[in-house]
């Protein structure tokens, strides 16, 4: 491990505060996110952790879009919108176990790609689901009958649209960066740079279709459910990579 990595974790325990003193997770929420963290700065390095960092700070815009609104239906996360251990864990264990994979010989291009997937999945999810709900004209996904905002499997068009352009944005940030890095030819960066902002998409909606056919009917768990979208992602992102 280089010196920057290890600079990296010093200040693992320096965000652990700060995410609790901006209540961006609980305390146990705040242990998890600190092991994730390590782990991704262990496997993937400083660029990794960027994009978590990244990662972290669009979901806190999303959690704090009409906040007092979504606290007044009661749709917010946790008291005050932050994140527990369950949360963290089902959003972050197959990015940590993605970025681990640097460890053996795969194509760091695909490895890269996994990674921007499974998390702009959740981050995608994220956007619909708080920003979303304040979209009062909610549909279930597969009937598209009206639905209460902030139901499993429900859908807007306020949602769907943030669900698509906050992935998109993470995808293209992470890929100018990685492109400047690697030399990427832009024809290659531009792929890239679409099919993982459209499968992190894929991924949301594959999370809302859960919500309907399997959550609502107490199959799965809101954690199961992201944990699952997120492998789903990423095993059709190994697919198109490897066409």
């Amino acid at each position: 491990m280089d010196e920057y990595n290890l600079f990296l974790l010093v200040l693992i325990p320096v965000l652990f505060v700060m995410g609790l003193r901006i209540k961006a997770f609980s305390k146990e929420g705040a242990i998890a996110s600190a092991v994730i963290g390590s782990l991704i700065i262990i496997g993937g390095g400083w660029l990794y952790f960027v994009m978590l960092f990244l990662f972290l700070g669009l979901s806190y815009i999303s959690t704090l879009a009409g906040f007092e609104k979504k606290r007044s239906w009661s749709l917010q996360e946790g008291l005050k919108g932050e994140r527990g251990a369950r949360n963290v864990l089902a959003a972050g264990a197959i990015p940590a176990a993605i970025s681990l994979m640097s460890f053996w010989n795969f194509n760091p291009n695909l490895v890269f790609f996994l990674y921007v997937v499974a998390l702009g999945t959740i981050l995608s999810d994220t956007a619909a689901s708080e920003i979303g709900s304040l979209d009062e004209n909610t549909y279930m996904i597969l009937t598209l009958k009206p639905a209460e905002t902030g139901i499993n499997g429900g859908v807007s068009i306020l949602g769907t649209a943030v669900s698509f352009v906050f992935p998109v944005v993470f995808s293209l940030l992470g890929f100018i960066i990685y492109g400047v890095l690697g030399s990427i030819p832009l024809g290659s960066l531009l792929d890239l740079i679409f099919f993982s902002g459209f499968l992190a998409f894929i991924g949301c909606v594959f999370d809302s279709v859960l919500g309907e056919t399997l959550e609502n009917r107490g199959f799965l768990t809101k954690y199961s459910v992201n944990f699952s979208s997120a492998l789903f992602a990423t095993i059709i992102a190994v697919l198109v990579f490897l066409r």
